[in-house]
């Protein structure tokens, strides 16, 4: 059978390039009766005249002497004609033809003709045309056949096609491209629900809704975690942290997309035509895997674009990009499964079939194999304890296996079906995604150039970085070029102001309608009478001294560093008339841009380690009715509920305190109209 021929070598399978998907932009099997015309005849034995269809390297194991039939042939007889002798065999191309113009009635001329051109000789790529044009093919037959040649008999002259033959060859080539078509299409949903979905939701705020009623929608998915719990547990040292309830129901239905599309609607071939598969489970599985693999490839789509700081989706949405960071996370864990259960159900199959040990050393299976062993490892190796106590390890290990993925896919897929079906379509959107974050962050450094950063050692836990002759709020991530130039670390810019004092004074303020009495041996409510002091325009930067490759930083004094940036959008809350800032050690850096920019009443609840990091920033703090507590736990549960009118929280600090203050917010949330914006910095 020709059609059993022609896909059994896939591994080798040098077609002609589509461009597109199956079933969007590339047509599979279009027309179908043409193709099941050509393919029951393809596997007739024939007439040759070159030495290709006598000396064919497949057929080690096949009879010369015989045809499929067990007729005796001929020397000048082929049992595998090689595509030449199809280009010129006579009685080959008057019998599909003959049967193209009975099967393909209703399909216009010129498309035939089209496709005679191209394919009744084969698919591959170097296969010649056909000697004669489907109209000359149809004028050298002066009247209807009268022989009917069946599957393996010597075709030696124009023939009628059989039947059952043919009605087969139709189904069984039905079957299989509209198998292609389902693989593909689902693939799309999954990269559209992905992009698609977020955009939706965001829409949503533009609606006329009870901001009462929103406010209580926010508390109860929105703001609170899924599972308090989760962070204390080992769950979290291996998966991470818990996503909100919100982020939960899109994390789950990501889950459950996956998993439906993986299982549904699949269909079999008639028994005798299902390629190398002994029987239809055999074949639904070999399809399972073939839908798995084209998932992952969409999956790996949306993971490369969540993962993106210039992400599309973060200038459409008003989702925060640690929000797509966790996603990432999700749908990496997502297509990493499907890779490797693609890979393990070839793998079985393979051994089942006694394929293994002619594919396993051609190029696709190796190269499917890297790929496949990155990919497992890439999700062990990315866990948070690593993260946090190596990043630098993390990171180099993160983007080696990155490479190795996707690399390995691509040769995977050309080494096995090079540009015949698009499924480097794919490949191409996360190569896309990727060349697309990367050109935005380049323009983004080369904006502001080389700038020497001037570092400043405050005590043993933090610094201060200072940048001269560039502005800007938000955050950005900082190249030291003296120092791994190769990485960067994301800062939240404390002011645009430089401000070198020689003096100041304080002193404690009384409590007042606008300020909390604070208890002095525990905090500090400051206001500053005055500086000697001179200014400069430039980005300040304060910076917690962790194990990692930071900590170096605290023995230079000065270094050159490219800056990226500016990232970062502040949340406008001038509807609130209050806005209450709570902040861990420089997290504070990151509420400051809210406080600034708000006009109603302000009150910052800031936890310091250390009073010398306070001191540090007073000249940043001292407009703001301010309670800081150096060394204690800031009393959150009170903080919150003390407040009486409408307001909105801004918290950047520790995980323990971002946690807390989103509990009691989405409490308060319910009952009252509480905005909750949390600023995280998120690997």
């Amino acid at each position: 059978m020709s059609l059993l021929a022609s896909l059994a070598s896939a591994g080798r399978d040098a077609g002609r390039p589509g461009y597109g998907l199956i079933g969007y932009g590339i047509e599979m099997y279009i027309p179908i009766c043409a193709y099941a015309c050509q393919y029951s005849f393809g596997s007739n034995p024939l007439v040759c005249t070159d030495e290709a269809s006598f000396n064919n390297s497949d057929m080690d194991e096949i009879n010369m002497g015989s045809s499929g039939d067990g007729t005796v042939l001929s020397l000048n007889v082929s049992a595998m004609p090689s595509p030449t002798c199809h280009a010129e065999s006579e009685p080959f191309l008057t019998s599909v033809a003959w049967c193209v113009y009975q099967k393909c009635d209703d399909e216009l001329v010129w498309k035939i003709e089209k496709w005679w051109q191209s394919y009744v000789v084969g698919n591959s790529q170097s296969d010649p045309p056909p000697s004669l044009s489907y109209s000359a093919a149809l004028a050298l037959i002066p009247s209807q056949p009268d022989i009917t040649c069946s599957s393996g008999q010597i075709l030696n002259e124009t023939s009628i096609v059989n039947e059952t033959l043919y009605n087969s060859q139709y189904v069984s080539i039905d079957v299989n491209q509209n198998v292609e078509i389902q693989h593909e299409c689902f693939g799309l949903v999954i990269l559209l629900s992905g992009v698609v979905i977020p955009i939706g939701f965001s829409l949503l705020r533009f609606l006329p809704f009870s901001k009462r009623w929103a406010s209580a929608l926010n508390g109860c998915f929105i703001y609170p975690s899924l599972l308090r719990p989760w962070r204390d547990s080992p769950v979290a040292a291996v998966i991470g942290d818990p996503p909100t309830r919100g982020q939960a129901l899109f994390i789950g239905y990501l889950i459950l997309l996956n998993i439906f599309l993986s299982a549904f609607k699949y269909g079999t071939h008639p028994a005798g035509f299902r390629y190398w598969w002994n029987d239809g489970p055999d074949e639904i599985m070999g399809d399972l895997a073939n839908r798995l693999g084209v998932l992952s490839f969409a999956n790996f789509a949306l993971l490369v674009l969540y993962s993106s700081r210039n992400n599309i989706l973060l200038w459409l949405t008003n989702w925060q990009h640690s929000t797509f960071v966790l996603l990432h996370r999700w749908v990496a864990r997502i297509a990493v499964l499907e890779a490797i259960l693609h890979s393990l159900i070839f793998l079985r199959d393979w051994i089942q079939e006694d394929r293994l040990a002619t594919d396993q050393v051609l190029p696709y299976w190796w190269w499917g194999c890297i790929a496949t062993i990155a990919a497992s490892l890439v999700l062990p190796l990315s866990i948070p304890l690593l993260r946090q106590r190596s990043y630098e390890l993390f990171l180099g290990i993160h983007i080696a296996a990155s490479i190795l993925i996707f690399l390995g896919s691509w040769y995977h897929i050309i080494f096995r079906y090079q540009h015949q079906w698009g499924y480097e379509t794919w490949l191409y959107i996360v190569f896309a995604a990727w060349g697309f974050d990367r050109l935005i962050r380049l323009l983004r450094t080369l904006r502001n150039g080389v700038c020497t950063a001037n570092i400043t050692v405050i005590d043993n836990d933090y610094i201060r970085i200072d940048v001269k002759g560039v502005v800007g709020t938000g955050h950005v991530y900082l190249y030291f070029l003296n120092w791994r130039f190769w990485e960067n670390h994301p800062f939240s810019i404390a002011s645009s102001v430089i401000i070198q004092s020689d003096m100041h004074s304080n002193k404690k303020i009384s409590s007042s309608a606008k300020d909390i009495e604070i208890n002095p041996e525990k905090s500090t409510k400051m206001a500053v009478e005055g500086f000697d002091h001179t200014v400069e325009t430039g980005m300040v930067f304060y910076l917690r001294i962790l194990d990692g490759g930071t900590k170096a930083l605290r023995y230079k004094s000065q270094l050159p560093v490219l800056i990226e940036g500016i990232y970062g959008t502040h949340e406008d809350l001038s509807d609130y008339p209050t806005l209450v800032c709570i902040a861990g050690g420089v997290g504070v850096t990151s509420v400051l841009p809210y406080m600034r920019a708000h006009l109603g009443n302000i009150y910052l609840y800031w936890g310091s380690r250390t009073q010398t990091l306070v001191d540090s920033m007073k000249p940043l703090i001292h407009n703001f009715n301010a309670e800081i507590s150096v060394g204690q736990r800031l009393n959150l549960q009170s903080i919150l509920e003390s407040q009486h009118s409408d307001f909105a929280v801004v918290v950047s600090g520790p995980p323990s305190m971002m946690d807390e203050t989103r509990e009691i917010v989405s409490k308060l949330a319910v009952r009252r109209r509480v905005k909750l914006v949390a600023e995280s910095f998120t690997y």
